[in-house]
């Protein structure tokens, strides 16, 4: 982050198990998978590793950054999938309430020069990117996101929750 405390790895591997920890209570195997598991650190990686688990459903966990003084919530999924879209809107609502940070959307991933392009288009299973907020570039989302983070994991728990229960499209 900048001027912060936290890479966006460094912050997401201290509070992941929250969310494993919340989808487990909820009768789920969940599997957190990193990227170097699959022998790199590239997307293509995290699509690999989510592949050779049997992943019914991926999240990546992100955080934005950016030159301007933008913030928000976004979640990405990959174009053509209906349920990655159904997780997405389920997912972006449930992070949306928690941190009252603007609402950026959902962002369909179709083109190579695309965020997490190959992730996406290589994972054989709904896959989503997770950008509650833009932690590394705004003072604003990265104090919001650290103050509720805990409710933000179970919030993201219970989406995923919501989408197993609804079914698939």
């Amino acid at each position: 982050m900048t001027n912060r405390k936290h890479s966006e790895f460094s912050f997401w591997t201290a509070h992941i198990g929250k969310v494993k920890d919340e989808l487990e209570r909820l009768g789920y195997e969940a599997v957190v998978c990193n990227r170097s598991e699959a022998g790199g650190t590239t997307p293509i990686y995290a699509a690999r590793r989510c592949n050779a688990v049997g992943a019914d459903l991926a999240v990546e966990f992100h955080f934005n950054g950016a030159d301007t003084g933008i913030g928000g919530t976004e979640t990405l999924y990959w174009y053509a999938s209906k349920n990655g879209k159904k997780a997405a809107e389920l997912i972006q609502a449930a992070m949306c309430d928690v941190l009252r940070l603007p609402d950026r959307g959902l962002k369909p991933i179709k083109c190579k020069s695309d965020r997490g392009y190959y992730y996406f288009k290589d994972t054989r299973m709904p896959a989503l990117m997770l950008e509650p907020a833009f932690a590394s570039s705004h003072v604003t989302d990265c104090d919001r996101l650290e103050e509720r983070v805990d409710a933000l994991c179970v919030a993201i728990a219970g989406a995923i929750d919501e989408y197993f229960k609804e079914g698939a499209v």
